[in-house]
């Protein structure tokens, strides 16, 4: 019988351990500049075979920012997508279809909304539109809704780095994306704390 528990409990404290390795070991990889695959539930995949965990217990919101898909620089006003950007569009769907998505947000032009087109569908969602100059607070009131704790927020080359300064309280980047730059994909976690992290992604 005593022999029966001091297995138990070396068990759970090698549980222990080996949970606090990998927490340890997450915290201290550079995961900035890799490419995500996919988000399945609480748990982002990157390339390398590297993982994310998400715990659930701790956080408050999550945003995903990306910039619009390749949009037909040959259409002025407001262009659609290209062949590329569909296929852009598509596989942010497929990135984000296994895990919660209580809202998306995109500026009134059809490369924004054409970009969320796929993932909406997907999950029977509709789109809410946003404008620029009143993206402080769109964003403040994301902030104050309970019933929204992920949100994917589609924008522009020069609004998507704002919003990310803006969420993490500092300057993450300090120059807009390049024109023919369409491939960022940065996550905004806010935990209870206060304390934002933040993981500048490719997709």
């Amino acid at each position: 019988m005593l022999k029966s528990r001091f297995l138990i409990y070396f068990y759970l404290l090698s549980v222990a351990f080996l949970a606090s390795c990998k927490k340890d070991a997450e915290m201290s990889t550079n995961f900035n500049g890799k490419t995500i695959l996919s988000i399945q539930s609480d748990t982002i995949f990157l390339e390398g075979d590297l993982r994310i965990s998400l715990n659930g217990d701790s956080i408050s919101k999550i945003f995903y920012l990306v910039r619009h898909a390749e949009k037909d620089t040959s259409i002025a006003g407001d262009p659609p997508l290209t062949q590329a950007g569909y296929d852009r569009a598509a596989k942010l769907a497929d990135i984000l279809r296994g895990t919660r998505v209580d809202a998306i947000y995109t500026t009134m032009t059809l490369r924004t909304m054409y970009t969320a087109d796929s993932l909406a569908d997907i999950k029977a969602m509709k789109l809410y539109p946003y404008d620029n100059k009143t993206l402080k607070d769109i964003i403040s009131s994301i902030k104050d809704d309970e019933d929204i704790n992920r949100v994917l927020i589609v924008g522009h080359q020069n609004t998507v780095p704002a919003i990310t300064n803006t969420l993490s309280g500092e300057d993450i980047f300090t120059n807009i994306f390049d024109d023919e730059d369409y491939g960022n994909f940065i996550i905004v976690i806010l935990n209870k704390s206060g304390q934002p992290t933040v993981y500048t992604l490719r997709y």
